[in-house]
């Protein structure tokens, strides 16, 4: 009895340990190594990687170390630097989210054998091509992809020939999550590219398509069509590759160890 206690203490001093250190991780990745890109004269996109240690805390250790990993990380981080911007509690919310809807996800896969064993890419490729139709919207609300004469991008005819081959690499972009999970993973294992996968693209669709551009509407006062068709563009890179850093990470470190 007394060594299970021991070994309880231990773990959770090292569980604290490790989620200060991502906190530490995603203030630096956030306010040190962050880009802000303006959208329509607007501070309203950051493109950075803070996101991973606090999605990886909310994964590792649950949605409230999840929770609290994100909401630290963002009130510490402004208040060492604000980058220009105000401090706006919105999105401090959604930095929170960010580390506690994986904790959900992963609290619920684990838990139960049925949804352990289901294949996600299904969802998955789901989710790419409704991005993949917002990514088009995009470029369409940007002006630069138009259908008055014809369809073409950037004042440049699209040959048919073009055409085909976006709806291919859009046909890849679905199929190859399915490959890489039955390639490298074994079947069941809960960090899956599949489930890892379908955890970025709920935390990103929920966090910063949805809410964080609902917020800058507010923040700046301009319609939510203003900022949404950068934020699908950065989204639709950025899902795949946070997703990638993940599989690696989880590969190569041994995280579900802990």
């Amino acid at each position: 009895m007394k060594s299970n206690t021991l070994n309880n203490k231990i773990m959770s001093t090292r569980a604290l340990v490790t989620i200060s250190l991502l906190t530490s991780i995603s203030i630096i990745l956030a306010r040190v190594m962050g880009i802000m890109v303006p959208v329509a004269g607007f501070p309203a996109l950051k493109i950075n990687f803070s996101t991973i240690p606090i999605m990886l805390s909310g994964i590792l250790f649950g949605p409230v170390a999840g929770f609290m990993t994100g909401g630290v990380a963002d009130v510490i981080g402004y208040l060492i630097n604000p980058q220009g911007g105000p401090f706006f509690p919105g999105f401090t919310l959604t930095t929170a989210l960010t580390g506690m809807i994986p904790g959900l996800i992963y609290k619920i896969i684990t838990k139960y054998d049925k949804i352990k064993k289901i294949n996600f890419n299904y969802i998955n490729g789901l989710f790419i091509l409704l991005i993949s139709f917002g990514l088009g919207y995009a470029f369409y609300a940007k002006g630069v992809l138009t259908f008055n004469n014809g369809l073409s991008f950037n004042g440049q005819s699209i040959h048919i020939a073009i055409s085909g081959l976006i709806i291919l690499s859009i046909g890849a972009y679905i199929i190859l999550p399915f490959y890489i999970t039955k390639a490298i993973y074994k079947k069941d294992y809960i960090y899956s590219f599949d489930k890892l996968y379908f955890t970025v693209s709920i935390t990103q669709i929920i966090t910063s398509l949805i809410l964080n551009t609902y917020f800058l509407s507010i923040l700046f006062g301009k319609g939510v069509l203003v900022f949404l068709p950068t934020r699908i563009v950065t989204n639709y890179i950025m899902i795949p590759v946070f997703t990638m850093i993940f599989a690696v990470l989880f590969k190569t470190l041994k995280l579900d160890e802990y």
